[in-house]
């Protein structure tokens, strides 16, 4: 028995053969009579506590209650250190609950057992019941129990432990020193921790009592006096180890202080640590933190000894920068060098390839899990099961959750997170309530993702249920603003956006993307002043400043305002900030100025001044020139941007194009892209489709138009309105009525530009019984799509078929303030039918209303003209020149060849 121990304390030659060998001759022996000693056992446990074999150190307390050696106070304070080191806190405390005599070393021990396995109460409980006990802690006993008041922050307790340590004589004792700084400095309070440095320290203070309080420094980000100590710590009897230089590039890191950090790490490389497992793992730390990736994967591969905490680092750096092929890389570089990964690596790792779009490196780490014999808890099931729902392999992910035993809050909200990510909202729901009947309490992930889940389904009731758990359940204060920011987000995005405002104005603490939501929320919602509003505010609330995010954001409400001056003056701040070159604030910038023809040349010298042009900012500028009329400008991007060969086409910029080419009436360059388009498979997507429809019909060629239409048999509302347009402008009014009524067979319901598009179709047709009863449909059918443009077009309608005194009694009923429009609509009817009366009534009305604006006058001018009134025309010409009249001018084919 003795020499098979022996032969075992050498474990790391001999291995599982000496424990197997050893547990055999002790347990089977003949079981009427046990030949093996008191010490022969201990041995025993301690080999298989070291081994962590619960089973087995089980069987051996069986074994030692039979025999009769359990009551032994040596023997059972041994078996409580293997149930400390197997984790069986229960088993512990029921053999400690038993013991009959319990010694210091026996009440340590328990207390021991209880901080080991995270139990921090319960350490004190046993700790003060001790003393109950009349059991004198020792110095030992004083440490683990500041530990537990340090962790469970019970400085109360911490503070009687104090006075206990000064009563039984123990205030100089290193140990009990070094954990009350551990304390005092823990719970910030820095200056006892330099008291008790300064005054009740031997003087010949060991490097723990220099690191804990260069710890604390370090903690509360104290860097002078960081530097300080080092410094005499440099002078004194103790110089800096390996844990000093951990704890001050932990500072660079934290205070992101980069020459601090390449200064210590030359201070390292001198005193020859730089190899060393803590520091190099630190040093690695630290750069990752800083950013400098590069320099922390060459540190990684210099180290001669690498362990599974530096790994971890390295691959979650990696991970924060979405390089995965490279982590991976190194993950096994750090396989083939012989390590073995523990469960912390393998779910970094399994982190790192939810980032990948290959799923194929996912699928062998977890092949690999099996060869490990690492079982699917939490943590890695959780893992596993980002990375199949990143990929959208959702089934995968479900598979996988299904397979976790002991599921707990951390893989629900794995799952329910992914299955919202990827659009399984109503499956996310239910898992939740599955939740709630295991009795599991939701975390705030959980939470924040099932109220993401309730506002992509529209659910405000199931929403407002959530919020009023979160206000019963104390949500700890670094959590509550990301509760609170989905909070609003769900408020937001179900229409209730003033509720939003409510619950932003309450919160006590805000960031710059609570008030981007509820800009958001407003531009949504079509609010774009309030958005505007919302956004100076934000400049006076709590000196918060919008990011390069917000104005994306808010650039939108300018678009959509026409408020160029606005505009211009976010563009301004933006310059200001730095945040010009940012590609997405550039290309919003573009669309903003692109909304009115005066920007668009704003918007080319945004374009022209980016260096490194993304796919989205050339789409973008194309958009910009084809919407405004400068297509001949719209065509020329697109060939420099095919020079440049960077990106490939999509099918915005292809839109703009083929609608550039129908401005121009260019048919040959526009069959050009039509070719393109059936090329790479764009011909028949909706916005392709509609723009070539467009094109076909706009350079007269109404049958390949009508050809590429019948083509294709998935349409949608937008490429049946373009067909009907093009009916319209080339007056093929019955096929535009017929198209309509097969439109509606096929289950399509018109909006208000289909109706314009019909509309006009009658009126250039002379179609005006059947144009009446599609204004009547839109009236009494369609109330919300009726606009001011339907009104002009039946004016437009009537005023083609000589009906003039209907289009006026329709003008006179119609329901809007500002009348303009029709009345200008029906203008250019008295032109053509040369009803001069009725026109000048109209034009003095309108001179009246828009004494600037230049079509009025030059409406009238053309009425005079067509009736030879020719010294008329020739007074309202001269008048256009008072009101600044321009025209674009024209380009002739030679200079478009």
């Amino acid at each position: 028995m003795a020499f098979l121990s022996r032969r075992f304390s050498s474990r790391f030659s001999v291995g599982e053969a000496a424990l197997s060998s050893l547990y055999s001759t002790t347990v089977s022996s003949n079981q009427n009579s046990y030949r093996f000693s008191i010490q022969e056992c201990v041995s025993l446990l301690q080999h298989l506590g070291d081994a962590g074999d619960a089973a087995r150190g089980k069987s051996l307390h069986s074994v030692c209650v039979k025999s009769g050696f359990s009551q032994d106070t040596f023997l059972a304070n041994n078996i409580l250190r293997f149930y400390t080191l197997c984790g069986d806190v229960a088993s512990a405390r029921h053999l400690f609950d038993g013991m009959t005599e319990r010694n210091l070393v026996s009440w340590t021990s328990m207390v021991s057992c209880c901080l080991h396995n995270g139990l921090y109460r319960d350490g004190l409980e046993v700790y003060s019941l001790m003393c109950r006990s009349d059991v004198r802690p020792n110095e030992f006993g004083f440490s683990l129990a500041l530990k537990a008041c340090r962790v469970a922050e019970d400085f109360t307790m911490g503070t009687l432990i104090h006075g206990q340590i000064i009563k039984f004589g123990f205030s100089l004792y290193r140990f009990c020193i070094a954990s009350l700084l551990g304390l005092y400095v823990g719970n910030g309070d820095i200056g006892a921790g330099e008291f008790l440095f300064d005054n009740l320290s031997t003087g010949e203070e060991s490097e723990a009592l220099w690191n804990v309080l260069l710890d604390g420094y370090v903690n509360k980000s104290y860097s002078e006096e960081a530097l300080c100590l080092f410094n005499r710590m440099a002078y004194s009897s103790s110089p800096p180890n390996n844990l000093t230089y951990s704890v001050l590039v932990k500072l660079c890191a934290d205070t992101c202080n980069v020459e601090m950090g390449r200064s210590f790490h030359g201070r390292i490389i001198k005193a020859g640590l730089e190899n060393d497992i803590v520091v190099g793992g630190s040093l690695v730390d630290c750069y990752v933190k800083l950013g400098f990736m590069n320099v922390a994967k060459k540190l990684f591969g210099s180290l001669e000894c690498k362990d599974n905490v530096v790994c971890c680092t390295l691959l979650s750096g990696f991970c924060q920068i979405s390089d995965a092929s490279e982590g991976f890389n190194c993950y096994i570089r750090f396989l083939s060098e012989g390590n073995k990964p523990d469960v912390y690596t393998v779910a970094a790792v399994l982190r790192l390839c939810s980032n990948m779009e290959n799923g194929t490196f996912g699928s062998l780490v977890h092949g690999s899990m099996v060869k490990y014999g690492f079982k699917v808890d939490s943590l890695l099931g959780s893992a596993i099961i980002d990375v199949y729902g990143g990929l959208g392999m959702v089934s995968d992910a479900y598979r996988c959750f299904l397979g976790i035993e002991d599921k707990d809050d951390i893989c629900f909200g794995s799952m329910i997170n992914n299955l919202v990510l990827n659009s399984y909202s109503e499956r996310a729901l239910m898992l939740f309530n599955e939740l709630r009947h295991l009795n599991l309490l939701p975390n705030n992930s959980i939470l924040m993702a099932i109220l993401r889940a309730c506002s992509n389904l529209q659910m405000f009731n199931k929403g407002k249920s959530i919020h009023c758990y979160t206000l019963k359940n104390c949500i700890d204060s670094e959590s509550i603003l990301g509760i609170e920011n989905t909070l609003i987000e769900m408020y937001a995005k179900c229409g209730e956006i003033i509720k939003a405002k409510l619950l932003l104005k309450s919160m006590e603490r805000q960031n710059e993307f609570s008030w981007t939501i509820v800009i958001s929320g407003y531009i949504d919602m079509g609010c774009h002043e309030e958005a505007l509003q919302m956004f100076h505010e934000m400049f006076y609330a709590d000196s918060l400043k919008p990011s390069q995010f917000t104005l994306v954001i808010i650039l939108q409400a300018c678009s959509k305002t026409n408020t160029l001056a606005r505009g211009k003056q976010i563009h301004t701040y933006a310059i200001k900030q730095g945040f010009e070159t940012h590609l997405f604030v550039q290309s919003s910038l573009i669309k903003m100025y692109a909304t009115t023809k005066q920007g668009v040349q704003d918007a080319w010298q945004v374009f022209s001044s980016i260096e490194d042009r993304d796919h989205i900012t050339w789409s973008s500028m194309i958009t910009a020139w084809a919407q405004n009329g400068y297509t001949e400008e719209a065509l020329k991007v697109f060939a420099e941007f095919q020079h440049s060969m960077d990106y490939s086409v999509d099918d915005s910029m292809l839109s703009s194009c083929i609608s550039a080419c129908a401005g121009l009436a260019a048919l040959d360059v526009g069959k050009s892209f039509h070719a393109f388009a059936f090329k790479i498979g764009f011909a028949f997507q909706f916005h392709i489709e509609t723009s070539i429809i467009d094109m076909y019909s706009k350079c007269g060629t109404l049958k390949d138009a009508q050809k590429f239409f019948n083509e294709n048999r998935d349409h949608n509302l937008v490429s049946w309105t373009s067909m009907m347009s093009g009916y319209a402008n080339h007056g093929h009014g019955k096929e535009a009525v017929e198209l309509f009524n097969e439109m509606r067979e096929v289950g399509f319901a018109p909006d208000g530009i289909t109706f314009i598009s019909i509309l006009m179709a009658c009126s250039h047709a002379g179609l005006v019984n059947e144009g009446w009863k599609f204004f009547e449909s839109l009236r009494n059918d369609y109330p919300s799509e009726l606009t001011i443009n339907h009104y002009a077009c039946m004016v437009d309608l009537l005023g083609r078929a000589d009906n003039v005194d209907k289009a006026v009694d329709l003008i006179k009923r119609a329901p809007f303030q500002s009348k303009s429009l029709m009345w200008k609509t029906l203008l250019g009817a008295c032109s053509k039918h040369g009803n001069v009366e009725l026109g000048k009534q109209i034009v003095e009305m309108l001179v009246t209303l828009e004494p600037n604006e230049s079509s009025n006058y030059l409406l009238m001018s053309n009425l005079y003209a067509s009736s030879a009134m020719w010294e008329s025309s020739k007074e309202f010409r001269n008048r256009l020149k008072d009101v600044n009249f321009s025209k674009q001018p024209g380009s002739s084919w030679i200079q478009l060849v």
